[in-house]
């Protein structure tokens, strides 16, 4: 009996550890946002441009964020600079996910662990 609370202690230690260093990771994690960032070429129409006729001579890139707000699809431009920031801040808005997932896990096993 004796070794089965001390094995509980030690358990509800490496999921308070192991929780404190995800809450710690979420503290630094930076500027997230959700959607898509995709860079695309096109053409553009016009009767005497080169890329009416080839398919390898097309405008671009132009830099894309597609995201749902309020359900709804929003789009919007973006410079090349903006594209990788914002392509950074999606990762962020990953790993916020993944880590407040695992943070999930810990808290469900502390508590069937718990009696």
């Amino acid at each position: 009996m004796h070794d089965q609370k001390l094995a509980a202690k030690r358990e509800t230690g490496e999921f308070l550890q192991r929780y404190n260093e995800l809450q710690d990771q979420l503290a630094h994690i930076g500027f997230v946002c959700n959607g898509t960032v995709m860079s695309v070429y096109r053409k553009c129409g016009k009767p005497n441009c080169g890329c009416r006729e080839s398919e390898h001579m097309q405008h671009g890139p132009y830099h894309i964020w597609t995201r749902k707000e309020k359900g709804k699809t929003v789009t919007r431009s973006l410079s090349e600079k903006q594209a990788r920031q914002c392509a950074l801040y999606i990762e962020n808005f990953k790993k916020t996910e993944n880590i407040i997932e695992e943070m999930k896990k810990i808290t469900i096993q502390l508590i069937e662990h718990q009696k």
